[in-house]
């Protein structure tokens, strides 16, 4: 591992640290090139959604509130302390606390109504947010996500969809680096299926988040030395080669940018910025259409009001983690936009 992967490869509770701001510093983001009054203002809208302690995406898209609220937990986990008031770190614990007792009795979480089997990604997510949390994290769910494996290093989205005699069958890129990050362990045969995905079809049908950079986004979180330096350049030239369409596709590209040190960000951050409504979120993306339980795919053509993320709560929670990441970067410029060369 080389300084500088182990550089982009950051604990997640360094994030939650706070930074000192300098006497008179200004507040208002878009004068002062600072994300904090859109981060606030995001942060407020989150909270409104919020409802019996969890969040929700509405009828339209099945029982969601386990998957959603494990999201959403994760990225406010990546928010450092400082910017969150108290009455909202309570009712972070307040959300812990419905996330534990939303598991199932086979031990891991649904995104599917009350009865639906265990998947692996709910797990996953509902993992990463309580270890931000420093929550324990039950056996169970982590040996629920290792059942999920597949032969060629994939996971699949159901345990049960794991039949590793069927090799002309692969699991999903977003599951794998999801799975990947709550186990903190990777093989070669995982490092290749997830570096091959991104080389070649970004947005393949497996996917269940139709967005170029969601699943770069995700396996550039791993523990420190986890990314395999040809997985993180694969990430990088996507970065560079692609370019995200809505809030949502920007905010999970600039997570991307931000982690890989990349100058470029600066201009996506503030753009990002401009891009928030006036209630604090931003919308939702009509390429968020396909997800676990057979949900109808929908074209990227369709309005955002028909949209999986309707509200725009996932676009949000995902710009405000993004935007506070920003903000603890350590100056103007610190990286390069050109892919890493290795010998």
């Amino acid at each position: 591992m080389t300084d500088q992967q182990s550089e982009l490869d950051r604990p997640a509770d360094q994030l939650r640290k706070q930074v000192p701001r300098a006497p008179g510093a200004a507040t208002d983001s878009r004068q002062s090139g600072t994300s904090t009054a859109a981060v606030a203002a995001g942060l407020e809208f989150v909270f409104s959604m919020r409802q019996h302690a969890a969040w929700s995406l509405g009828s339209s898209a099945g029982e969601s509130a386990s998957w959603v609220t494990a999201y959403v937990l994760a990225r406010l986990g990546e928010v450092p302390s400082h910017n969150l008031s108290y009455p909202q770190r309570q009712k972070i614990e307040e959300s812990l606390d419905w996330l534990l007792a939303a598991r199932t009795s086979h031990g891991g979480w649904t995104f599917g109504a009350t009865g639906s089997p265990d998947d692996v990604d709910s797990t996953a997510w509902a993992v990463t947010a309580l270890r931000h949390y420093g929550r324990p994290v039950p056996d169970a769910a982590l040996e629920l996500i290792r059942r999920g494996r597949r032969a060629d290093g994939s996971f699949a989205a159901h345990p049960a969809a794991a039949n590793k005699d069927d090799v002309s069958r692969s699991g999903a890129a977003d599951v794998t680096a999801i799975a990947v990050r709550a186990l903190a362990w990777i093989d070669s045969a995982a490092s290749e299926f997830l570096a091959g995905h991104l080389h070649t079809d970004i947005e393949r049908p497996q996917g269940r988040l139709a967005s170029a950079f969601f699943v770069s986004s995700t396996l550039i979180d791993w523990e420190p030395g986890m990314a395999p330096w040809f997985v993180v350049d694969a990430v990088r030239q996507l970065v560079i080669r692609q370019e995200g369409e809505g809030a949502w596709e920007q905010a999970l590209r600039l997570r991307c940018q931000m982690r890989l040190r990349m100058q470029s960000a600066w201009a996506l951050a503030a753009s990002l910025r401009r891009s928030q409504r006036p209630d604090g979120s931003w919308p939702g993306s009509a390429r968020l259409a396909r997800l676990a339980g057979g949900a109808e795919e929908r074209p990227a053509s369709q309005p955002v009001g028909a949209c999986f993320d309707h509200q725009g709560i996932l676009a949000t929670a995902t710009a405000v983690s993004a935007l506070a990441i920003g903000d603890l970067q350590p100056g103007l410029y610190f990286g390069s936009d050109l892919p890493v060369h290795r010998l």
